[in-house]
């Protein structure tokens, strides 16, 4: 008994967790800025193991985030909600990984402005 429940908890603690992270903006010389922590609900930046939802920012100053730098920014699903927007700049790069989400990795309400890449890896038929 005791066997099977080591190789239970072992199983267990493998598994990756995701989280949700939902965009804040606005932190003091970095309010766009998408690898900047402090932007973020979890004051992390994201990563392919997270989903994330960015909100209407319109009445707390109009800090949306910006992928820039020729950086690329990794998640496991995006919400861009209705009002909200994410700009990816030229040489940068948002990919969306969406393993196993049956609902789509990719759900945008507001705007995406792509001058960059947008990927969106996702295994199920309807990405987006």
């Amino acid at each position: 008994m005791k066997t099977r429940l080591f190789v239970l908890l072992a199983l267990i603690s493998a598994l990756p967790l995701t989280a949700q992270l939902t965009w804040k903006g606005g932190f003091p010389g970095q309010e766009t800025n998408w690898f900047c922590a402090r932007n973020w609900s979890d004051n992390r930046i994201p990563n392919d193991l997270d989903n994330v939802t960015i909100p209407d920012c319109s009445t707390r100053g109009d800090f949306y985030p910006v992928i820039r730098n020729k950086k690329e920014a990794r998640v496991q699903s995006i919400n861009v909600n209705s009002g909200a927007q994410v700009t990816i700049e030229s040489g940068a790069q948002l990919t969306v990984v969406g393993y196993g989400l049956p609902g789509g990795a990719l759900l945008n309400l507001g705007s995406i402005k792509n001058h960059g890449t947008l990927e969106v890896i996702e295994p199920v038929l309807h990405a987006v």
